[in-house]
């Protein structure tokens, strides 16, 4: 009995240390990249007279990029222009009712100079930085730092991230609410 014990809690042993590096692996990551491409890309379903399911999103939830680097937004849907705008964590809407009622999204599109929200006109400028438009890249680093991304498929913009290492920035695209995702600085 003592022998079965003793076995089983080697064994126990060896699996929870052999779990733990495995955790501890998984967390762990290599630097930061220089650069990385965010994509806006979208898939289309469809049933006759049920319903239509949009799946118009960023291609991945967090991104990594290091101080310093660059940002490619990549517009890949057939749906756009979009918006690549930091934001704070509580100013992304959740819920329907702020989605449709996004204060957030009218502030940047006030921002880019864009006062009616049925206009298919482009922004005067092609930046935003520190809510103030401009024709020059901003400096990503705080909310009020946004860049518009024409509406073709193919359509690209840069952003330059000046946010401090180990910082996380929440964005969205203001014209397409559900759009959002999570930038780590490294």
């Amino acid at each position: 009995m003592q022998r079965k014990f003793v076995v089983g809690a080697m064994a126990l042993a060896l699996t929870a240390s052999g779990s733990g590096a495995a955790i501890a692996a998984s967390k762990k990551q290599g630097p930061a990249p220089t650069h990385a491409t965010v994509n806006a890309v979208q898939k289309v379903q469809f049933k006759i007279n049920r319903f239509v399911k949009d799946a118009l999103r960023w291609q991945k939830d967090t991104y990594q990029v290091k101080s310093g680097g660059t940002l490619t937004i990549v517009n890949k849907a057939h749906d756009g222009p979009h918006t690549f705008s930091i934001v704070a964590k509580g100013d992304l809407p959740k819920t329907t009712k702020q989605m449709n009622e996004c204060s957030i999204c009218q502030k940047i599109g006030e921002q880019f100079g864009i006062t009616d929200p049925n206009s298919e006109a482009p922004p005067e400028h092609n930046y935003t930085e520190d809510g103030v438009a401009q024709d020059d890249p901003a400096n990503f680093d705080k909310p009020g730092d946004s860049v518009f991304v024409g509406p073709n498929p193919g359509d690209k913009a840069t952003a330059k991230i000046t946010a401090q290492k180990r910082t996380k920035r929440y964005f969205m695209c203001a014209i397409h609410r559900w759009m959002q995702g999570k930038g780590t600085v490294g």
